[in-house]
Order: C-alpha cells, then sequence, then structure tokens
C-alpha cells in the first residue's frame, strides 16, 4: 500500500472562517481511550500519536492518498522558479483563492512542500520558506497542488454543520444539547462510526457520496437536519468530502480499539504484560494497515454501481389490490412490520414495551423501547404522518423496504419478492391519505383509536361509506 502524506495546515482560518479558527481543535476519540489509557499508556500513546500523524487535527489536516478521498487536485508543469516562487501552467483553472496547499513534485518527492498563496494572473505560486536542502525544481518538472477541496469542505462544514454536528463530527455540537431535549428529534448524527441511516446502497454497503450530498441538500423530512439547496455543488462536494474524512478517521480510531481490547479487558497487570507486548509491537503496525485497507475498501465499495439497490420490476401500479396486498404482509408474521410500527402504522407496536438485546454487545438493555447503534433511543415511523426522513419518492421507500434503515433496528427485507416490496411500498404511502383502512366512516387519529391500535378487518373492494381506496385510485 502506498502511503503519502502532506500537511494541509490552516494558518488563515482567522481570515476565512471568523470565530471557528481555534489552532488547538483536537478530533474526538472514543470514549475507550480512556479505558486504554487505563490498561496500558504506552498503547494509548501509540494510537493516538499515529492518528495525529495520519490525519492530523481539525485545523492541521494530513491528505493521504492511502484514503479514498479527493482532496482537491491541481496538477501542472513548472516553468520556472526563483527564490520561493515557481511560475506555473496549470492544466486546469484553480478555486480562487487558492491557499495552503501541499505542493508534490514529481512522482518519487521525498516531501512536500507547502504553497502559501497562488496569484493566477501572473500564475506565480509562492511557497513557505523551506529548509536549506530544499531545492526548487528545475523548468519541466510535473507538480500537483493537493488539498484545496478538502479545505473548502472543512470551512462549509464550520459554517454551516459543526453548531450541531461538532468540530470534529461527533454529533456534540453546541446546539446538540437542544435537540436531546426534544424527544421526537434523534440526536445530530455522530460521524465516527461510518455508518448513515438512509442510503441507496444494499444491506452492509457503506453510504455513496450521492447519499451524503442528497442529505446534506435536501435534509431530513421532520429533523433539525436543514436542507442546504442553496450551497452550490462544488461546496455541497467538498461537505461530503470532509464528511467521509471525518468518518475514515473514527473508523480507524475503532478498529484500531478493537485490536487492544484483550489489553483493555485484561484484569491484572500480569495478564496484560504479554498483550500489551503483542499488541502494541509489531502486531500494532499490522493492525493499523489492516484497518486502513478494509476502511478504504468498504468506502470505494459503496461507488460501484452493483451495489445500489435498483429495482428490476417496475412499480406495481397503486390501487385497491396492491394496498391490500401490502397491508396484508405489513400485519402478517413474515415479516410483521406491525411489531414495531403498530397494525395502524402509528409508531406504537408492541416491541416499544419489551427489553432488547444489543446487537454488538449481545447485552441487554436496561429500558424497553428500540435503540439505534449510537445507543440513542429510537421511534419506529409514525406512517400516519407521512414523513418519511430517508425521501418520500416511491424509489426511497423501496430502498428503506429493501436495505432498512442502516444503524436501526429497522430490518431490510430484500429476500422479499419486488412485487411484494412495491405492494408495501404503495400500502405505506396510502397510510396518511386512505385512513389505513378504517373501522368506521370518519375514523379520526386522535380519537379512541389512536389510544390502543386494534387490527383492522379486513377491507373490501366496495367503497361506499368506508373510507377505503378503490381500485381507480
Amino acid at each position: 500500500m502506498s502511503i503519502r502524506r502532506h500537511l494541509l495546515p490552516y494558518l488563515v482560518l482567522v481570515l476565512m472562517v471568523a470565530g471557528c479558527a481555534d489552532q488547538s481543535a483536537k478530533f474526538s476519540s472514543d470514549r475507550r481511550i480512556e479505558e486504554l489509557e487505563s490498561a496500558s499508556t504506552d498503547a494509548a500513546n501509540n494510537l493516538t500519536t499515529t492518528l495525529l500523524e495520519h490525519f492530523g487535527t481539525p485545523n492541521r489536516l494530513v491528505s493521504w492518498s492511502a484514503l479514498p478521498i479527493d482532496y482537491g487536485t491541481v496538477s501542472g508543469t513548472v516553468l520556472s522558479a526563483s527564490g520561493d516562487q515557481l511560475r506555473l501552467s496549470l492544466e486546469t483553472k484553480p478555486p480562487a483563492g487558492l491557499a495552503n496547499v501541499a505542493v508534490v513534485f514529481g512522482e518519487n518527492n521525498p516531501g512536500p512542500r507547502l504553497a502559501v498563496s497562488y496569484d493566477s494572473d501572473s500564475r506565480m505560486l509562492t511557497l513557505a520558506p523551506g529548509t536549506k536542502s530544499d531545492t526548487l525544481p528545475p523548468p519541466g518538472t510535473r507538480v500537483r497542488l493537493i488539498g484545496h477541496r478538502l479545505q473548502q469542505g472543512r470551512q462549509s462544514f464550520m459554517q454551516h454543520c459543526m453548531h450541531c454536528h461538532g468540530v470534529a463530527g461527533d454529533g456534540f455540537g453546541p446546539t446538540a444539547r437542544y435537540i436531546r431535549n426534544h424527544k421526537f428529534n434523534p440526536m445530530p448524527r455522530d460521524f465516527r462510526r461510518g455508518l448513515f441511516k438512509f442510503t441507496s446502497t444494499k444491506g452492509g454497503i457503506y453510504a455513496s457520496r450521492d447519499d451524503l450530498k442528497r442529505t446534506v441538500k435536501l435534509g431530513l423530512s421532520g429533523t433539525y437536519m436543514p436542507s442546504f439547496l442553496l450551497l452550490s455543488d462544488a461546496e455541497l462536494d467538498a461537505v461530503v468530502e470532509y464528511v467521509r474524512f471525518l468518518a475514515i478517521r473514527g473508523e480507524t480510531e475503532r478498529r484500531l480499539l478493537a485490536h487492544f481490547q484483550p489489553l483493555i479487558d485484561a484484569k491484572t497487570p500480569q495478564d496484560r504484560q504479554p498483550l500489551e507486548q503483542e499488541l502494541n509491537g509489531a502486531g500494532f503496525t499490522e493492525a493499523f494497515n489492516d484497518a486502513v485497507s478494509l476502511v478504504a475498501e468498504n468506502w470505494q465499495a459503496a461507488e460501484e454501481s452493483d451495489n445500489v439497490v435498483l429495482p428490476t420490476v417496475a412499480r406495481v401500479p397503486d390501487g385497491f389490490e396492491s394496498r391490500k396486498k401490502g397491508r396484508d404482509l405489513f400485519i402478517g408474521t413474515k415479516i410483521n412490520c406491525a411489531k414495531c410500527h403498530g397494525p395502524r402504522g402509528r409508531g406504537n407496536g408492541s416491541f416499544l414495551n419489551e427489553i432488547q438485546e444489543n446487537p454488538e454487545t449481545k447485552k441487554k438493555y436496561s429500558e424497553p423501547g428500540l435503540f439505534d447503534n449510537w445507543e440513542n433511543k429510537v421511534s419506529p415511523r409514525d406512517l400516519t404522518a407521512g414523513i418519511y426522513r430517508g425521501g418520500r419518492r416511491p424509489l426511497d421507500l423501496f430502498r428503506r423496504v429493501t436495505t432498512g434503515v442502516k444503524g436501526t433496528p429497522m430490518p431490510g427485507f430484500a429476500a422479499l419478492k419486488e412485487e411484494d416490496r412495491w405492494h408495501i411500498v404503495n400500502y405505506i404511502l396510502s397510510i396518511p391519505i386512505a385512513g389505513v383502512f378504517p373501522e368506521k366512516k370518519h375514523d379520526h387519529p386522535d380519537g379512541d383509536d389512536h389510544k390502543a391500535d386494534k387490527p383492522a378487518p379486513a377491507p373490501t373492494k366496495s367503497t361506499k361509506g368506508s373510507g377505503s381506496p378503490s381500485k381507480d385510485k
């Protein structure tokens, strides 16, 4: 695995992002770091130092070619060199205000230089002062300027996203505490797990760039996550790359902590000593390389077209028969959506009254209800509201039925025939409009029926006095 690291210092953030240029900012670490430090200070220092070398800090990021991140690269050729200045011929127009990017000469350069500014009129690139051993390349040398996109993403993130998601993307920004007090809204996403709920990709596959861009652009209906539709495509793409960067760093940290878990679990100093020698020596280097390789492969797989959920069967025409089949599947024992969503889709199924098991630790939760992978209590969607956080297009709901909501107890039903999944989609979309096949003509969601759902009788084709959907609708 080829490894190159290029520092991308944010020395002028105080001018570009007012109020967000704290040079001491750090990435938030997983809470198990403290447990590891109690078990072995050397192991904890090794882990944190390695992450710092390969990812940097929020204000001094590191670009690293082993990661599937589009840092933003502009290539060109050196025309002339004098002092700490280079006159360049660039292949593409550089972004406005290009500054503080890594400059790499040729293919086998031992280390990059830092560019502090670029003048597009004179095509002069000014380098930061180098050491005595640094020499300027001769004319004709290939050059790459790396890092402008990640910089832009970081700046946009600090301006638009940090107040909820935190400087390091841990979901604990200054606004998050107010969201926590609102029981009907989820907490801001903690990116450090690399896990995102609403994707177009198959089960077990990460979110694609398009998935993340769609979420940032359109927001999540019914939550505090707003739409950033007014951002340009370039700004949206840059934010997505920075979010991916935060996620990859967090995932790498978690995998290294899993490597050290036996050391954390050791009960006595006698048990820890051989584990420390084994896990913190050559074993750590191998674990780090494996972690980075696996994380990179997972994010790359999300961009492969074969991993996108696309139905091969056209949507079944919406109508009474399709909705009835969808409802039968919804309340039936085969997939039993009603156990969480309730027989009428109001989000009050029986599972909410039972104590569930954490799928990672296999331990029972301390209270009844459903919890996501971030250990936040969650409620099944009240489908009568007609609000779908992952999108309300039929294709969006088809994907939710197929892959579930990742990181939550909502499973996917990819084993169902596609026609059946379309029937469920048609039924779900009818719930807030057609009254969920009510027992009474004027059933109202705030009436007695709302207090305790009871299975409704099978619908009939006749619509006289029933409020049921007909074939023609």
